[in-house]
């Protein structure tokens, strides 16, 4: 049992012992230590320099002696730590001359013996200044001593220096302090120790995270660059004879940037931009782009329209810095005078200025589908021609020097020849940027009314779809919305095409739907089967109906389509014209229905199409059930056609004016009281002739003209009117009055 108690005790001093012997002083803690260190030589330096002073007024040579030993042990750990910075001689004399003079001073009893109370700084002052170990191995060797010339026969020699009572009590003063005094500095150095590891620990933490995010980032930054570096290659791809050259303008602005000590985030964000400057040429015709032939006004405008495309594409995206701004600015000319905005000189980034003439660089210097590459001497030419007018002078001269001096040569060789592989992700990326372009390109261009997109949106939308997937073209129309403005007013008209907007929106996943104006809306169902299109479209049809059957203001609208199957050959021009021919033809044979444009049995059609069909359709289109119910400006017509009947053969007629007012004489709620009409416009329609005329003259009066009625007649007419009324409607919230005009008086 005592051998394990002194085992583990021996362990546990071996342990503390070694702790000791590693070094706390490390980083920070080393600088501030040497700081001290000097500090307390310097104060030492001087506390010896003062005591050899007095020690010399009062002719005590040994201590002369020691003081200016003192000042010397200061000066040279001094120099130690602050000159040399040699930490380990810098504890050194410090311990050795604490070992030599405090003995002297004890043996001697210096100072009538009060010089050996310096021993008692000796342990804290050693411990935290210089070493802990060493403090611990003086205030061990002191210990010893002083219990050696204190408690022992030498205390016979120095009896003369030291009372009796001071011999008996200073070395256990000593002793007890110093045990003290070790123990809290080895508690000390273990905290230390302790903190330096943890840091470390978290120090070596933070590196393999930072080295881990690093690498991500790398690996990031070069997906992105590959991705980018993709989609260069298959925007160039659409153009034979332009395979590399987003990435050789992109090398050649590059080397400029460089030349003009831009910074290196900065020069990156540049390649990138410029790797994506013609990013708007996935919106321009192949057959435009490859023309042989001089290009039409239409044709050149229509290529001028990809640094604006290019702009709208890269709008809002931040993972490129100043790609929308090169994409859309790279044409424009120092002096004005280019597109799309017509910027002139700092008016244009600096990224678009190099941009723009490390483009023009390269379209001189590559041949072309309409010409073979110009060469140098024509080049240079035009680059100084072009200086402070197409092109920044700074940066033309920047250039010029670069190619002058073959940093352009190795670009120059480089055709940029893509691998299938390579072409084959190209094309899968362009599909998906065009399908985002597709879908996303016109979020800002939204009809108010109906929440789709307006017609030059949504047309460009879906003129680009159309180039990328068959499917069918649907031309809606929406029936009766201009008697719904006339007699419920515009506010219910926006309504009804609010609803038509939202159909639309719910069931059309990409978007691809726009407003034409007024009543008429375009639908494009990509990748749909004949089959699926009308499906689709009768789903949406019925839907439209159930909503608005629920509102008696919009019961009577419906909608209408003519359909078109298309592949991404048709035009869209053939393809909207033929839609539009199946809707009328649609709406020859009744509104509220939907048909496909047949083109094999159009002619058919035509020849068909004589006065016994035409007198069929006149009579389908204006037939009614009851009272013929038209819209107010054909009622002013109608009215004066029957009143010139009447004075020319003497056939009387009765206006009536029915007016439904509140029961209480407050203001009336709105859907309330357009249940209330819809439901006297029922009764109108189930009581009186089809001879007679109606029409809604106002949110709360119905006008009547009655045909051959007398007072009999018109007191009968309108009662049962009113009868029917209130059997349709119990609310009994408006009651209806009638005022009668006879034809004589008006």
């Amino acid at each position: 049992m005592k051998q394990n108690l002194g085992t583990r005790l021996y362990k546990y001093m071996k342990s503390i012992w070694e702790n000791l012997n590693r070094s706390i002083y490390v980083g920070d803690r080393l600088t501030s230590h040497m700081r001290a260190l000097t500090l307390v030589s310097v104060v030492t330096t001087v506390l010896g320099l003062v005591l050899t002073v007095i020690n010399i007024s009062t002719h005590q040579t040994v201590m002369v002696i020691a003081s200016v030993i003192t000042s010397l042990a200061g000066i040279a750990c001094a120099y130690c730590s602050a000159i040399i910075k040699n930490r380990e001689l810098a504890e050194m004399i410090p311990t050795l001359f604490c070992a030599i003079a405090l003995a002297i001073y004890a043996l001697t009893g210096a100072a009538e013996g009060s010089a050996i109370l310096w021993s008692l700084l000796l342990p804290i002052g050693l411990s935290y200044f210089v070493s802990v170990k060493y403090g611990i191995i003086l205030s061990v060797y002191y210990s010893i001593l002083y219990m050696i010339i204190f408690y022992t026969p030498f205390k016979e020699i120095i009896r003369g220096y030291y009372t009796e009572g001071f011999m008996q009590r200073f070395p256990l003063l000593f002793i007890f302090l110093s045990i003290f005094t070790c123990s809290a500095m080895i508690q000390y150095h273990r905290t230390s120790l302790f903190e330096i590891e943890h840091t470390n620990k978290l120090t070596e933490e933070v590196a393999r995270q930072t080295a881990v995010a690093e690498e991500r980032s790398r690996r990031i930054e070069q997906m992105s660059l590959q991705t980018i570096q993709t989609l260069a290659n298959a925007i160039d791809a659409k153009d034979p004879y332009t395979k590399g050259h987003s990435t050789r303008v992109s090398q050649y602005s590059v080397i400029i940037a460089e030349k003009l000590g831009w910074t290196r985030e900065r020069i990156d964000d540049l390649r990138f931009a410029a790797l994506l400057h013609d990013i708007g040429k996935i919106g321009v015709p192949d057959s435009i782009l490859n023309n042989p032939r001089r290009l039409t006004d239409v044709e050149y405008s229509i290529i001028k329209s990809h640094s604006s495309m290019g702009g709208e594409i890269l709008k809002n995206r931040t993972l490129v810095k100043m790609a929308e701004d090169v994409a859309r600015s790279h044409h424009e000319r120092y002096d004005g005078h280019g597109y799309p905005a017509g910027l002139k000189g700092t008016e244009i980034s600096e990224e678009a200025r190099i941009v723009a003439i490390s483009d023009a660089f390269d379209a001189m210097s590559s041949s072309r589908v309409y010409r073979k590459a110009c060469d140098p001497e024509h080049i240079r030419n035009e680059l100084i021609k072009g200086k402070g007018k197409q092109f920044d002078p700074e940066y033309t001269d920047v250039f010029l020097n670069a190619w002058e001096t073959g940093l352009f040569d190795e670009i120059m060789k480089n055709e940029s020849v893509t691998d299938s592989t390579e072409l084959e992700e190209s094309s899968a990326l362009l599909q998906e940027v065009m399908e985002t372009f597709v879908t996303q390109s016109a979020v800002d261009d939204i009809d108010i009314t109906t929440g789709i997109m307006t017609r030059t949106a949504g047309e460009a939308v879906i003129a680009q779809a159309m180039k990328l997937d068959e499917g069918c073209f649907v031309f809606f129309d929406v029936d009766n919305l201009k008697k719904i403005n006339d007699t419920q007013g515009h506010e219910a008209g926006d309504e009804l095409l609010k609803l038509v907007g939202d159909t639309l929106k719910e069931n059309i996943k990409d978007n691809l739907c726009c407003r034409l104006g007024g009543d008429e809306f375009l639908l494009f169902l990509r990748k749909f089967s004949k089959a699926q299109a009308e499906s689709e479209v009768k789903r949406i049809v019925n839907e439209f109906d159930s909503k608005k059957n629920s509102d008696p203001k919009l019961s009577v609208a419906s909608l209408s389509a003519g359909m078109v199957m298309c592949t991404p050959s048709d035009t869209y021009m053939k393809v909207y014209s033929n839609a539009d021919k199946a809707l009328y033809h649609v709406k020859q044979n009744g509104k509220n229905s939907f048909g496909f444009y047949d083109s094999d049995s159009e002619a058919v059609r035509n020849e068909e199409l004589n006065i016994n069909r035409l007198v069929n359709g006149l009579k389908t289109s204006g037939s009614y059930e009851g009272a013929m119910g038209v819209e107010y400006r054909e009622f002013t017509k109608l009215y004066e056609l029957v009143a010139n009947i009447e004075k020319r053969f003497s056939c009387p007629f009765k206006l009536i004016v029915i007016t439904l007012e509140t029961v209480n004489g407050d203001a009336p709620d709105v859907n309330e009281l357009e249940k209330a009409m819809f439901y006297m416009e029922q009764s109108i329609h189930q009581t009186i002739r089809g001879v007679d005329i109606l029409t809604r003259y106002s949110s709360q009066q119905f006008l009547i003209l009655l045909l051959g009625a007398d007072d009999t007649g018109v007191t009968s007419a309108v009662d049962r009117i009113f009868r029917g009324y209130y059997k349709m409607n119990v609310s009994g919230a408006f009651s209806p009055s009638y005022t009668v005009a006879d034809s004589h008086d008006i």
